[in-house]
């Protein structure tokens, strides 16, 4: 069964069919004297990636002929379509793990942390066959072997200062770097993620085109060289 389609493409497919309009007329429409950039706008927006498209949705609806309220209800249902199927993927996808907390949220090193995944330095994935009552030692664990191998800090993030368990995707603890439970949320800690993109690409690579790309180096959770 086939992705249901974005609410914002839907809207470009049926107006451009109305008007008989091709993607080249209408990025022209838009005010793009750079054909090529506009049709990669373009491109970017028809898949849901709105990162540098904002000057072709604000030339949408004189392009389009339909008022500027009907793109912007495109554009936010689109984003709440997307929003809710990644929850949804993830809440499916979730498995208990921990997250090392770091003296530095923001990595220093953007470009680092996106070659190298901001899950792949700070995440560490539990035996589950071990039960809940392990998660805390392991998650001590992994990080005292991803620091031991990186002069005691966690790469562009800097020293670690305590861990999260993520017991679900409603229930998490952090621990200091004794094990003590300093406090408890209801809901889990999500960690960001840094993204890169090759000059003249709408979307960010996904993390098996950023290995491709950078030689094909996989790094293993829990087991940061």
């Amino acid at each position: 069964m086939s992705d249901p389609e974005l609410p914002v493409t839907a809207l470009l497919s049926r107006r451009c069919k109305e008007l008989h309009l091709r993607p080249v007329e209408l990025v022209r429409r838009c005010g793009y004297q750079n054909v090529t950039k506009g049709l990669r706008r373009l491109d970017s927006l028809s898949q849901g990636y709105f990162a540098g498209t904002e000057g072709l949705i604000r030339g949408l609806p004189v392009a389009l002929e339909v008022p500027a309220q009907v793109v912007q209800q495109a554009v936010e249902e689109t984003k709440r379509q997307i929003f809710e199927a990644k929850e949804a993927a993830w809440r499916a996808a979730f498995k208990p793990h921990g997250v090392i907390m770091t003296e530095r949220e923001r990595p220093s090193q953007i470009f680092i942390a996106a070659i190298l995944g901001v899950a792949n330095l700070r995440r560490v994935d539990f035996d589950l066959s071990q039960g809940p009552p392990s998660f805390i030692q392991q998650a001590l664990d992994g990080l005292r072997a991803r620091v031991a191998r990186s002069g005691g800090v966690v790469t562009t993030f800097g020293r670690p200062t305590g861990i999260i368990v993520n017991y679900s995707p409603d229930q998490a603890v952090r621990f200091d770097l004794e094990g003590k439970p300093v406090e408890a949320f209801d809901r889990a800690y999500r960690l960001g993620e840094a993204t890169f993109r090759l000059k003249g690409m709408g979307r960010p690579l996904s993390r098996g085109e950023l290995d491709t790309v950078f030689g094909g180096k996989q790094i293993r959770r829990g087991s940061h060289p």
